[in-house]
C-alpha cells in the first residue's frame, strides 16, 4: 500500500483571506454532495472544521477490503475505482467515483470493516474525516445518517440493474451502455470526444466478461470510427453511434 500524503500548503496560505477562500471552496464541495444533502448552512462549516485535505497518487490505495474503517473520503477531483475480490481471487469492479462522491458509502456504525478496496485511477484530491469524528458528526446531524441510507438504497438498485444486464443482455450492449454511463458521469472532455480513463481489464471486470472480448469489440468499434480505444482509456467520439451499436447487438429494432 502506498503512503497517503497530506497536501502541503504554499507559503502564505495561512493568510486569513486565503484560508477563508479555502473553507468556502470546501463548503461548496460538501454542500453539493449527496452525502451531506439537506443540512442547514451552519452545519457545513462544522463539518469542514473536522476535515483534512488529502492527495492520492494514481494507482494509490485509499483503503483495503477487510481492513478496519479509519477514515471517510469525499473526492474533490480525480477518479477512484472500488473493487471486491472473491474467494477465488477474481476481482470485480463495482463502482467508479468522481468529484463530489463519497468513496464507498460510509457506515453509520463505528468499528466496522471495509467490504471493498478503493484505488485512485488518476491523481485525486479529497477531504477526509477520521471515523471517530465522522460518527460524532452523524450523531450531531442525523440527516447524514438518512443520506447514507438513501445512498445505500441507490447503490443496491444499481447492482440489481447490473446483475440483470449480465444475465439478460449481450456483451456489446453491456459495454455500450457502460461506456455511455461512464462518459456522462465521469468522462473528461477532449478534442473530438469524451475520454474514459479505464483499461480494458477494468471494463471487463465492470460488465462481467473477459479482457479478450472487450478488446475485440473495442477494436471493431474503433475501426468503425466512433470510439478510440487506448491502453488505459477509451474515447467516445460519437455517443449516438455507440448507443446504436449496443442496440443492434441486442437485436432491438432501432
Amino acid at each position: 500500500m502506498h503512503t497517503i500524503h497530506l497536501i502541503q500548503g504554499r507559503p502564505g496560505t495561512s493568510r486569513p483571506q486565503q484560508a477563508e477562500a479555502e473553507i468556502a471552496s470546501q463548503i461548496d464541495l460538501i454542500s453539493s454532495s449527496a452525502l451531506f444533502a439537506g443540512l442547514k448552512p451552519a452545519a457545513y462549516r462544522d463539518i469542514v472544521s473536522c476535515a483534512r485535505p488529502r492527495a492520492f497518487f494514481r494507482d494509490e490505495t485509499l483503503f483495503m477490503q477487510g481492513h478496519p474503517i479509519r477514515e471517510h473520503v469525499l473526492l474533490r477531483s480525480g477518479m477512484v475505482k472500488v473493487t471486491q475480490v472473491g474467494s477465488s481471487g477474481i476481482e470485480l469492479l463495482l463502482w467508479m467515483h468522481g468529484p463530489g462522491d463519497s468513496v464507498g458509502i460510509p457506515n453509520d456504525a463505528p468499528h466496522c470493516w471495509h467490504a471493498c478496496s478503493a484505488r485512485a485511477v488518476q491523481q485525486c484530491h479529497a477531504l477526509t474525516w477520521e471515523d471517530s469524528w465522522f460518527q460524532a458528526l452523524i450523531r450531531k446531524h442525523p440527516q447524514i445518517g438518512m443520506n447514507i441510507n438513501r445512498l445505500l438504497a441507490l447503490q443496491l438498485s444499481g447492482l440489481e440493474q447490473r446483475f440483470r444486464e449480465v444475465v439478460t443482455e449481450t456483451v456489446p450492449m453491456r459495454l455500450s451502455f457502460t461506456l455511455l454511463m461512464l462518459a456522462d458521469q465521469l468522462g473528461t472532455p477532449v478534442r473530438g470526444g469524451i475520454e474514459i480513463s479505464l483499461s480494458r481489464e477494468e471494463l471487463a471486470q465492470m460488465i462481467g466478461t473477459t479482457v479478450f472480448t472487450v478488446s475485440r469489440i473495442l477494436s471493431k468499434w474503433g475501426k468503425q470510427g466512433f470510439v478510440v480505444p487506448r491502453y488505459r482509456s477509451v474515447t467516445v467520439l460519437d455517443s449516438g453511434r455507440l448507443m446504436l451499436a449496443g442496440v443492434e447487438a441486442a437485436g432491438i429494432p432501432a
